[in-house]
């Protein structure tokens, strides 16, 4: 008989010990979420004191030529440092797969008129070795508010099947 009852004892002194563990389990994925929190909450808080929205200014690049792979892109404003990003084949083709856009980068300026310098290179997908790259520059003039201002370099067809050409595109916060 005490044979019997011993497993079902030690069932019932295990029970203790695994609520114990689930409880401390469930502590400590609380506490690592608290510190998420806290991790996304002290970088936007960070990124709000290196670019406050009176000086920020983002600059984000999209394709909307299909098959067109970027293979560098850069920006300067107002001949400052200029941000240079080289793209690896798969990250040329994920911009032009998602149509999405890249951030390239942010950058404080104060209120007024500023110049914008971008350069990209860039060939077809299907280019035979050898081909030239694509390439197009703009400079362009944006006036920046005191609000956070967002820009678009547009990596796109010019007109009648030409060449592909960057165009500026400054987003407006609706009202």
């Amino acid at each position: 008989m005490a044979l019997v009852l011993a497993p079902v004892a030690i069932a019932m002194a295990a029970d203790p010990i695994s609520e114990k563990a689930l409880l401390l389990d469930q502590n400590i994925q609380a506490l690592k979420d608290e510190v998420l929190q806290f991790n996304r909450d002290a970088l936007i808080a960070e990124e709000n004191y290196l670019y406050p929205e009176h000086s920020r200014v983002e600059v984000y690049v999209s394709v909307e030529t299909q098959a067109l792979l970027l293979q560098r892109i850069t920006v300067s404003i107002d001949g400052g440092e200029a941000v240079t990003y080289t793209y690896k084949d798969s990250d040329s083709r994920a911009l032009v797969r998602s149509r999405g856009l890249q951030r390239l980068g942010r950058f404080n300026v104060s209120k007024g008129a500023h110049k914008i310098s971008a350069d990209f290179v860039a060939q077809y997908a299907d280019a035979k070795e050898g081909e030239p790259v694509i390439a197009d520059r703009i400079d362009a003039v944006f006036d920046k508010a005191l609000s956070a201002t967002t820009l678009e370099l547009v990596v796109g067809k010019a007109r009648r099947g030409g060449k592909p050409v960057l165009r500026l595109q400054e987003w407006r916060a609706s009202k």
